[in-house]
């Protein structure tokens, strides 16, 4: 089910989209998620997500407090990923990166199946996905944990903040399918 793993501190929560704008709507669905979590009191670093080209480009971000860790990416995710787990400034995280369009079943299980890792926890797409669904799951899944996670981040709160985003888009009747690792 879960892990022991724990994260210091209540979710801190760094977005970054690596999208490259490619085709023309990431930047704004990007800058529309940030917003929501802005307004649901989600604590973010920053005043609006990161846009960036290249891994190297998240040097400055490295030594920066926080524990959870956003990725939007198009076909070089795995760039970013393997860059992310070289950097051993980075204290532990949670890690979701988000897919719409072009999912890509290679980096999630990368993702998901990694044992050493910086990310301890993490979530990614297992199935194409919608921007609006993406964005409905992970507005969901950190709400759900800011609530539940007040001084830590836990296995089992982020599993628990997953099943809570995973019922919300079956309710809705949405066929996005998250994995986690917990």
């Amino acid at each position: 089910m879960w892990s022991n793993v724990t994260i210091p501190g209540k979710p801190s929560l760094l977005m970054v989209d690596a999208t490259r704008n490619a085709e023309g709507w990431e930047y704004e669905f990007s800058d529309r998620l940030f917003s929501s979590f802005k307004r649901s009191a989600i604590e973010l670093i920053g005043q609006s997500p990161v846009h960036v080209r290249e891994p190297k480009e998240l040097e400055p971000f490295v030594t920066v407090a926080f524990n959870s860790f956003v990725l939007f990416t198009d076909e070089r995710g795995t760039d970013y990923w393997n860059w992310l787990n070289e950097q051993d400034q980075l204290g532990p995280n949670l890690f979701a990166v988000c897919m719409c369009q072009k999912y890509e079943p290679e980096l999630a299980r990368l993702i998901l199946e990694s044992s050493q890792t910086f990310a301890p926890l993490a979530l990614a797409p297992q199935s194409p996905m919608t921007p609006r669904e993406a964005g409905l799951f992970l507005l969901k899944f950190f709400t759900e944990l800011k609530l539940h996670s007040e001084q830590n981040i836990t296995g089992k709160m982020v599993w628990f903040s997953s099943s809570k985003a995973r019922e919300l888009l079956r309710k809705r009747r949405y066929s996005a399918k998250w994995g986690l690792r917990a």
